[in-house]
């Protein structure tokens, strides 16, 4: 089975990949099945999600039948994310449940699944891959993809992208090597600063780049970059002021906005306001100091950001290669 791929947003793209776990979502409203109405979805409680999480292990151990009613538990109280829906579909076709795992494709559809290669591909899929229903549902998953991607500057919007993935694949060796491996480390530093320029001249001549100018997927990526200015933390701060208008039009992430907050905060040595930034105390990964810290969980969920609790376990998990 594919590996599970925590979604944390400072690290990494919302990218088609294998299943996705996603706690860091909010929950959307979508149908209960293919052929019911749509009802409003409960909020979903830390119980909830965290039921989302015990399914997702299961499966990755190969335990599919016993994942579902985990799965089912979770979507009955409000987690209705894609990430999930996906997940449990993967989890009902190797358990030969068909129809359930048709129903669960279905729900991740609705609630903006948009790995339409990926999904055509994906070998959890192959016992419902020549259904009827699966191509319908590719359908949607495809127009989901099409909506992502619709950009006013289809060029910059591909270009970002490209300069993401450049990114993350340096992310992804040097963090392999517990970044202490000199070269990945170097590599990725020259990319940095390479991105850090090239996102100077973007936005001198175009702004900040919107979801209309270059699409929710080339938002993201242009985020990403700027995340990862750290060495330039002045154009940092410079771009908090333009990604705070970009949300205030409804033209970027308000989750977006909240990591690059707190990390202006933290390069200036004040406290960080929405929990994101961690660093290692005495062998122990732990948040750096949050400023009222009792509310933090009021404003993660203002963003659509779980709660703190939820957020640390992630981060410890992560760190420990997901054990």
């Amino acid at each position: 089975m594919n590996r599970l791929i925590v979604r944390l947003a400072a690290l990494s793209l919302l990218s088609a990949c294998a299943h996705t776990a996603s706690t860091e979502t909010p929950a959307a409203t979508v149908p209960a099945a293919a052929s019911a109405p749509a009802a409003a979805a409960p909020a979903p409680t830390a119980e909830a999600r965290n039921l989302a999480r015990q399914a997702d292990a299961l499966a990755m151990q190969g335990k599919s039948a016993e994942a579902l009613p985990l799965y089912q538990q979770a979507w009955e109280q409000g987690v209705r994310n894609e990430g999930m829906s996906y997940n449990a579909a993967c989890a009902a076709s190797l358990a030969g449940q068909k129809a359930e795992a048709l129903t669960w494709l279905e729900r991740a559809a609705d609630s903006g699944f948009a790995a339409a290669g990926h999904m055509k591909m994906d070998p959890d899929l192959a016992s419902v891959r020549e259904d009827p229903a699966f191509a319908r549902i590719a359908e949607k998953v495809a127009a989901n993809e099409a909506k992502l991607s619709a950009a006013q500057k289809p060029e910059l919007r591909d270009e970002l992208l490209r300069m993401a993935d450049e990114d993350q694949v340096a992310r992804r060796a040097a963090g392999a090597a517990n970044f202490k491996d000199t070269a990945a480390n170097e590599r990725m530093k020259a990319i940095d600063v390479k991105n850090t320029a090239r996102m100077k001249e973007i936005i001198a001549q175009e702004g900040w780049p919107t979801k209309t100018l270059v699409s929710q997927r080339g938002a993201q990526a242009a985020w990403l970059l700027v995340q990862h200015a750290d060495l330039d933390p002045a154009f940092q701060k410079e771009c908090l002021v333009l990604l705070e208008k970009a949300v205030a039009a409804g033209e970027a992430s308000g989750a977006n906005l909240a990591y690059l907050t707190d990390r202006v905060l933290v390069a200036e040595g004040k406290p960080q306001r929405f929990g994101t930034q961690f660093h290692t105390v005495e062998d122990k990964l732990v948040p750096r100091p949050i400023e009222d810290e009792a509310n933090v969980d009021a404003r993660r969920a203002a963003v659509g950001l779980g709660t703190m609790a939820e957020y640390t376990a992630q981060m410890l998990r992560m760190a420990s290669g997901g054990k």
